[in-house]
């Protein structure tokens, strides 16, 4: 396990744990030879006082040897008393000497002296005492006093002293060293724990702090919306890899929000078009490339689009169709207004050209016939182009449905956006109780925020224009209803019209059976005559009629392009024309008939 993958709190106790470690130690050798100059200097004050005692224990003989010859020479029993005092003295010094050196060879050495005191005063002090008491012995006495009798213990005390002073030196230097060990100890111990902190400072430094301003400088990037940036220290197991891992999620969510907020808007874009061009009346529009979350749309769309072209090629068909029979109308009407004038002037010839005339009749119910069933047939392809026409308008119902559903999606995006906000807004609320550790989530929640308030205004756009396209595809069913309306006044038409060629048909064949009277009814085929040319004028205007509904019929669908397919032209102007003329023949071979057969009858 390296320091990356260590727990911070666990980084944190390990540098404290070093620095703590290190301080113990140094204080650990520095209580040590703090104590052990404690030590050396109790055992050197001791060492002092037992080398005063020593001095004590050779002033005590001094003292004793000269009150010792002062009670020989003045004979003052005060000297004695000085004498035994200093030999008491002497004792108690050499007892304080043994109880503060506390060490055997000096033991040993006071232990020598005692007894070179202890032979002194049998050998030399008691004789003296002894010969001074008596008269005759005093000048002896004091001959004796005045002898040289202290070399020994002096020597003796020498010794003890030198011995002691070479303890005390040795205590002064175990002391000098003991304060240059402390002195070492305070130093090198306060240079180690300073490169120790340093060390964890510069450790700590490179792996918690300068891991945290670079994640912060990440941070920075993708609230500016730079989201192709690259995450430091995702790899580590501590706090700092988990604080990058989130900044990774946060960047994979920007990014991956960018990216269908573009394909969403693509798509609007998209629809916008095409119901454009729905409204322009160009149902060529087709949808494609759509991304997986719109392929519904996309498919209803071009679904919806191909029904509706289907539609509308059926009433181009009909309409067409409708035309058709238009002109066998206006044909067969002019076929009948021929009739009918060759009927009436050749009212004078009627005998002689009744074949003729019956063949004519024939043809003319023939014709009548051919007509009916046209008419019939155009009737029933009107009443095809109505059901085709509802079907349309149900089809523009569905986009209508789909572009309401699209505005719900919005609205929920919306929505979406403004919970976002408000988590926004609380979270830089908790940022900012947060003081300054929470400023870096501050200013990711104020452009998480300001991204919500976008893609409210993106989705508010979007739904602006959803609802204008709702408006045009409204005007695209108005005018859907608006040709179903004229198909149906067509087929109405259609229906006069075939009621009209039927009377003609009747009325054929009524001349057919009354030519074997023509003899006896001339008067009687004239009235018929005349009948048929009324006929023919009302046919001829509910041709004119049936022209004019066609050519409204054929603006309407002209306005619709179903494909690439060229539009047909129309042929309703052309058709207006020829019947206008038709009729114009008709009126003319009537009044010449009139004039010419009827002034020579």
């Amino acid at each position: 396990m390296t320091i990356r993958n260590i727990a911070i709190p666990r980084k944190l106790a390990l540098a404290f744990a070093v620095l703590i470690a290190t301080f113990s130690i140094v204080s650990l050798v520095v209580f040590a030879n703090v104590r052990t100059l404690h030590q050396v200097a109790a055992t050197r004050d001791e060492a002092k006082l037992a080398s005063d005692h020593a001095d004590d224990m050779l002033n005590g003989v001094v003292e004793g040897q000269s009150a010792v010859r002062g009670y020989v020479l003045l004979g003052k029993p005060a000297f004695l008393d000085t004498y035994k005092e200093n030999a008491a003295a002497i004792t108690a010094a050499a007892a304080e000497f043994n109880r503060h050196a506390a060490r055997p060879d000096q033991a040993e050495r006071v232990r020598r002296f005692l007894a070179a005191v202890e032979t002194w005063q049998r050998t030399k002090v008691e004789p003296t005492l002894a010969a001074f008491a008596e008269p005759a012995t005093r000048e002896q006495a004091r001959e004796l006093a005045g002898s040289k009798q202290l070399g020994a213990m002096r020597d003796s005390i020498k010794e003890i002293q030198a011995a002691q002073q070479a303890w005390v030196d040795q205590q002064d230097a175990a002391q000098r060293h003991a304060e240059t060990m402390v002195t070492l100890a305070l130093a090198l111990g306060g240079a180690i724990a300073v490169a120790l902190a340093g060390a964890m400072g510069m450790l700590l430094s490179r792996s918690i702090a300068r891991p945290v301003v670079a994640i912060a400088s990440v941070m920075e990037e993708l609230a500016a919306g730079r989201h192709q940036v690259a995450l430091p220290s995702a790899d580590r197991r501590d706090e700092i890899g988990t604080m990058a891992r989130a900044v990774a999620v946060f960047r994979d969510a920007a990014v991956e929000k960018a990216r269908d907020e573009q394909e969403r808007q693509a798509v609007f874009a998209e629809v916008g078009d095409g119901l454009a061009r729905l409204a322009d009346a160009d149902l060529a529009a087709r949808f494609s490339g759509f991304p997986p979350a719109y392929a519904k749309l996309e498919q209803d769309f071009n679904a919806a689009m191909d029904a509706m072209a289907q539609v509308m090629g059926a009433v181009t068909s009909a309409t067409n169709g409708i035309n058709d029979g238009a002109a066998d109308i206006r044909a067969a009407s002019d076929d009948l207004s021929q009739r009918t004038e060759q009927q009436a002037a050749s009212l004078e010839e009627t005998a002689a050209a009744m074949e003729e005339i019956t063949s004519t009749v024939k043809e003319t119910a023939a014709s009548a016939a051919q007509a009916n069933q046209t008419v019939e047939a155009a009737r029933v392809e009107a009443e095809q182009s109505a059901e085709v026409v509802e079907r349309a308008v149900a089809a523009m119902g569905g986009i209508e449905r789909a572009s309401s559903e699209i505005g719900e999606i919005i609205g929920v995006i919306d929505a979406i956006a403004f919970q976002t906000n408000l988590l926004a807004l609380n979270a830089g609320v908790e940022a900012a109780r947060a003081g300054d550790a929470g400023k870096g989530f501050a200013v990711v929640a104020s452009e998480v925020r300001a991204l919500a308030q976008r893609s409210a205004e993106a989705a508010r756009d979007v739904k602006g224009k959803i609802t204008a396209a709702t408006g045009q595809v409204d005007a695209g069913v108005t005018l859907v209803n608006a040709a179903g309306d004229a198909l149906a006044r067509i087929s109405a038409r259609v229906g006069e019209l075939s009621g009209l060629v039927r009377t003609i048909a009747t009325a054929a064949e009524q001349q057919a059976t009354g030519l074997q009277q023509v003899n006896t009814a001339v008067a009687e085929m004239d009235n018929v005559t005349q009948q048929n040319a009324a006929m023919v004028e009302e046919a001829t205007a509910a041709a004119r009629s049936l022209a004019v509904e066609a050519d409204s019929l054929a603006q309407q669908v002209s306005r619709f392009r179903v494909g690439a397919a060229p539009r047909a032209a129309s042929p309703v102007h052309q058709l207006q024309q020829r019947a206008a003329a038709g009729v114009r023949r008709l009126a003319g071979a009537r009044a010449t008939a009139v004039t010419d057969d009827w002034s020579g009858f």
